[in-house]
């Protein structure tokens, strides 16, 4: 890092993060300090999807945390803790069993443009456990439809009660699709610098150990599908409320 090379920033304004245990989209206030929720429904444009690992690990009562990738295939993972120095890299089909044992797991980093009344920004959604299972389920095609999450859902899986959030597809405009093609166009420059640099992901503050920490309290969902079908679009689709 120098002044030729400052200290690569993600452009994301909020990262968002669903808790399954209690039907919540929260985020990190970094102002403030605080975590905030969010009202439903949001409404949002996808722009990438990549792969990472995040869970927490109860052995040093903290979070852990891995870089990004297109690929879990060909890209190797960096898979750390953050405090006890455990770590563990390869490629996922290698190492998801240390990753398991870690208290990690497999998560979509969703990286969107928020659409709000007259407003858009850059928002980042990690999905994992239920929501990961959602996500892959939701059956709607994120390169022609605006995505919104409009509640959640009660499940149950054993003994455990817990809440998905439930999807919607609403119509885009040429002109909100433009305007999600010129911040991908910010993303993608951002995306390529962090691969090439092969930084290991930031440890946003958004995401601080209390955070983490409630991910002991979700259901886990096994992880066996990890190619979304999204050939059986949602027939109810909807101009945006606003």
């Amino acid at each position: 890092m120098s002044k030729s090379n400052p200290k690569l920033q993600n452009p994301c304004q909020k990262f968002i993060d669903i808790k399954s245990d209690k039907g919540q989209l929260v985020y990190w206030d970094k102002e403030n300090e605080r975590q905030v929720e969010i009202p439903l429904p949001i409404h949002f444009i996808v722009l990438d999807e990549l792969s990472t690992i995040t869970g927490y690990n109860k052995k040093h009562d903290c979070g852990l945390y891995s870089n990004e990738v297109h690929n879990i295939t060909s890209e190797i993972l960096k898979v750390k803790t953050f405090k006890g120095g455990e770590s563990v890299t390869g490629l996922y089909q290698d190492i998801k069993f240390e990753v398991n044992s870690l208290g990690g797991k497999y998560t979509k980093s969703v990286y969107a443009m928020l659409v709000q009344k007259g407003n858009t920004e850059m928002v980042n959604f990690k999905f994992k456990g239920a929501a990961f299972s959602a996500w892959v389920d939701k059956k709607i095609n994120t390169d022609q439809f605006i995505v919104a999450i409009t509640g959640f859902k009660d499940e149950t899986n054993g003994n455990t009660d817990y809440k998905v959030p439930i999807f919607k597809a609403f119509k885009l405009t040429n002109e909100l699709n433009k305007q999600a093609i010129e911040m991908d166009k910010i993303l993608q420059v951002y995306l390529k610098e962090y691969k090439a640099q092969g930084s290991e992901k930031e440890i946003v503050k958004a995401e601080k150990e209390e955070i983490v920490k409630t991910e002991k309290e979700e259901v886990y969902i096994p992880e066996t599908v990890y190619e979304e079908n999204e050939s059986g679009i949602m027939q109810d689709v909807n101009d945006l409320p606003f």
